[in-house]
């Protein structure tokens, strides 16, 4: 018997999109930045389209497990692509139009988020906590009388845990305190 019963449920449901869809396109009068984050959400959107390719595979090869959480690191990079489209928005200015279109990408996101932790995807909490090499991989140490000795105080990217296995480490910024 094949191990497909941990695909079904997410593999077999049907998604309904219950509005229309807003055309991506940069007037003229857009700034440099604002026509970069119209791209970065057309990539976004194009590895979506990707990955529901990949499930379609999946499909065909009849999933195990180990292509379960294959599926999952290859979604990791759409999962990072929403944190930087999401940053890059919530640096503009604010006015309406960008927050009304924040909270709809953010809808999306989280809603992918909660779907993925129901099969055991976990973002690993980093910000704020001593360092634990096992899970960080750390690409600064910065110098710091705000932040205790080796604390994650920021993060460049987000580990993950998969069914309690490390999927990836989170990329982190560590205080460095000379006053221990």
């Amino acid at each position: 018997m094949k191990d497909t019963w941990l695909l079904e449920p997410i593999l077999t449901r049907e998604f309904v999109i219950d509005e229309k869809p807003v055309p991506l396109h940069a007037p003229e009068e857009a700034s440099l930045a604002q026509k970069d984050l119209l791209t970065s959400v057309a990539e976004t959107m194009k590895r979506l389209a990707d990955l529901e390719f990949e499930k379609e595979e999946l499909l065909r090869r009849q999933g195990k497990p180990e292509e379960l959480e294959k599926f999952i690191k290859q979604l990791l990079p759409t999962l990072d692509a929403f944190d930087r489209v999401l940053a890059m928005a919530r640096s503009y200015p604010k006015n309406d139009e960008i927050d009304n279109w924040l909270k709809a990408v953010e809808s999306i996101y989280y809603r992918l988020l909660r779907l993925l932790e129901g099969y055991g995807l976990e973002q690993l909490n980093t910000v704020g906590k001593k360092v634990d090499l096992n899970v960080h991989d750390v690409v600064e140490y910065r110098p710091s009388t705000e932040h205790p000795h080796d604390t994650v105080i920021s993060e460049r990217q987000k580990g993950y845990m998969f069914r309690g296995k490390l999927l990836r480490d989170a990329k982190v910024v560590v205080a460095y305190n000379e006053r221990r």
